[in-house]
This record gives C-alpha cells, structure tokens and sequence, in this order.
C-alpha cells in the first residue's frame, strides 16, 4: 500500500549533502534496443555494415517516439544482388525484435505477377466469390504486432510483381492503411516495419562487370547508377516517393567469405547439438571452401551450395555408416585431394599454459555444442595466405 508520506518525501528535493539521481532516459514504449539490434545485425551478416548503421538510424526515430503516427513506422526498399543477405535482414530483426526469425509476415511477389493477382492482397471484389469473406494473404496478427513490439511485413522480389499489384500497396505506404475491396475490413499497417527487397538492376549490372579494371569507387558509383535508372524505369514515381529509406546492399568480396563459412559452421554445429555433436574444421578446410565456392554473381548462396555439397552430404553419409556405440563427441574434417573426409577427434581442454594461451585459437566449442570461430582471427589467417597466393 502507498501511503501519503512516502509520496511527500518522493517529491521533497534532494538535500545539499546528497546527490541528485540521473534524469530518467526518455520514455518509449517499445522494448526492443536499437544499439543492442545493431550488434546482432553487424555479427549475423557479412559486409553490410553502412545499411545496419543506416537502419540503425530509423530505429532510433522508432524508439524516441518521433516517427509520423499516421504512416507506417517504417517502409525500406532493400537493393542489391542476389545472395547479399537482404531477405535475411528481415528475419534477424524479427530475430532481435521478437525472439523469432520466422514471426513476420512474407508475401512472395514473384508469385503476383498477374493483374487480377492483385485480389490476393486487398481481397476480391464485390460481386465475386469470396468477397464477403475478406481474404487477403496479409497476416492481420503478425501486421498488427503488440504494444511494445512492432509488426514487421516482408513484400519479397517486389520488381516481379505486376504493376496493378504494385499499386495496390501505395494506400498502405502513404496512411498506413489497406481497405479490403468488400469496404468491409480495413488493415492497419501503423504499427508496422514494413520492407521490400528487389533485385532489380542485376542484370543490367552484370553488363558491367566485365570491366575489373574500374576502380572499386568507380564500380560502386556505376552501380548505384545502373540501380536507380532500373527503379525510375519501372516504378511509378509516386510509389518511390512514399518510401522512408532505400538501401543498397553491397556486392561480397572475397574478405568477407571467411565470416560466411564460419556462420554455415555454426549453424550445422547447432544442428548436430542434438545428437551431441561438434564438426571442427582446420585453416585449410576454411580456407578451401571459402575460396572455391565463391562466384560474385550468386553471392553467399554459391557458398550454401558448395558447403551443402561438400560438408553436410558426406558428414551424414557418415554418420549413418558409423555405429552408434562409436560415435565420437567431437568430428574433425581433413582435406584430401579436393574432397572432405572426416574421422574423430579427441576432445580437447583449455589450455593452462601461459604460452598456449597467447596463441591465437579459432576453434572453441561453446556450451550449447556450436563452434565458435574467432573471425577476425581466421579473417587475418586467410586473407594472408589470398595474398600470398596472389603474389
């Protein structure tokens, strides 16, 4: 119970011999931290530093409670090649923000590329079958989001939807809001991150890329130039009017593969924690894979197939010829004459001698059963012996 004299002596000043309390931060009521979102998004994706510090940006207008409450909270228009990570932007914010890499809503524009597509999204109209109904491929639930944490919305591949379509989400950038076509039902989208991703300009691009002896510069400013002529070229000015921010995401070069193997590592460790067990691969498995599955056209998808064809395929094709009562704790992979083979490997201890200690380490087993890989360490090892293979 509160009582009156704990209220007075709340609001009595501080007095000369005490110190005052640090002003309280400013109120928010949304619970996700953008510099803490920042962290995860800059160790989860490779080379896409300049976009996470740009969202990071538009977060923190989200979280001030400063953004424009008769719009959405924030609408992106994601640019880039295929494979430079920017579907899986969306789903590591909805990772840091609610917990669940899959808790959004995707709509799969590729599959819109009809004019009379354009009911899947508002609804068919009056007159038809199922118009009462107010069917849409819009998740009310996961648009709506809660109190404290927004709603976020995927449009993927936007450029290959038809124009009608297209146009049906401009009511949605401008006020926030999509009135079905039966003029019963209305979606809010005000509580709402929505994003798009788009391709568009990749093809015009690759024309360009036949020139290596551009200056890094030169073939960034080229290509944001190629970018923005596709865009005016096929949407309505209009539409790119009503988007808050469009980024850029830059092409992967062969500095950032070592991060992109390392990820794919983890994540087969966390698959494999389940049967407790732990993949160690050495410098030169890395570096082998992070050198030979790199092609600049396909991105880190190239590398998700070579490491599916070259690690995860034989390691289950042995693990389901090995007995179960020799199954090792821990799997070490060697490289044999352009091909992997694995055999166990002892479990190894921390070392407690000073001098180990100060050697550089780029394989640890974490708790959970994943290995975590030093990438700056591994980074400086690679990049190393690319240049001295390149000299």
């Amino acid at each position: 119970m509160v009582f009156i004299n704990d209220r007075l002596q709340q609001r009595q000043p501080p007095s000369a011999g005490q110190p005052e309390s640090a002003s309280p931060a400013l109120y928010s009521r949304f619970a996700f931290d953008p510099a803490q979102l920042q962290q995860q998004l800059e160790s989860q994706l490779v080379g896409q530093s300049q976009v996470i510090r740009s969202l990071r940006r538009q977060l923190d207008v989200l979280k001030a409670g400063l953004s424009d409450g008769r719009r959405p909270l924030l609408t992106a228009l994601f640019l880039g090649d295929t494979g430079v990570g920017k579907t899986e932007m969306v789903r590591r914010i909805a990772e840091a923000i609610h917990g669940d890499a899959n808790r959004f809503c995707r709509i799969d524009m590729n599959t819109l590329s009809q004019s009379h597509y354009s009911a899947a999204i508002t609804g068919a109209p009056p007159g038809y079958v199922g118009s009462k109904d107010n069917l849409t491929l819009l998740n009310e639930e996961l648009i709506n989001g809660s109190s404290t944490r927004p709603g976020i919305v995927l449009f993927d591949e936007i450029e290959k939807a038809s124009p009608e379509v297209v146009r049906s989400l401009m009511n949605i950038l401008d006020n926030g809001e999509l009135t079905l076509a039966s003029g019963q039902k209305a979606l809010h989208f005000r509580n709402t991150l929505v994003f798009m991703t788009s391709n568009i300009g990749s093809r015009q691009w690759q024309q360009h890329r036949l020139r290596p002896w551009l200056p890094q510069a030169w073939q960034t400013r080229l290509q944001q130039r190629v970018q923005q002529q596709a865009l005016e070229s096929h949407f309505d000015a209009e539409f790119l009017n009503r988007i808050h921010c469009i980024e850029r995401f830059a092409n992967l070069s062969h500095e950032h593969l070592p991060r992109v193997v390392i990820t794919l590592l983890d994540e087969l460790n966390q698959r494999l924690n389940k049967h407790q067990l732990t993949l160690l691969l050495d410098d030169a498995c890395l570096f082998w894979l992070s050198r030979s599955g790199f092609d600049q056209q396909y991105g880190a998808r190239a590398i998700q197939r070579l490491f599916q064809r070259q690690v995860v395929a034989p390691l289950a094709s042995y693990l389901l010829t090995l007995p179960q009562s020799q199954q090792p704790r821990q799997l070490r992979a060697l490289l044999c004459d352009g091909e992997l083979s694995f055999s166990a490997a002892a479990v190894t201890k921390p070392a407690t001698d000073p001098t180990d200690s100060a050697l550089p380490r780029t394989n640890t087993t974490r708790q959970d059963g994943a290995t975590a890989v030093d990438p700056h360490v591994f980074s400086k090892a690679v990049l190393a012996n690319q240049g001295a293979n390149h000299d």
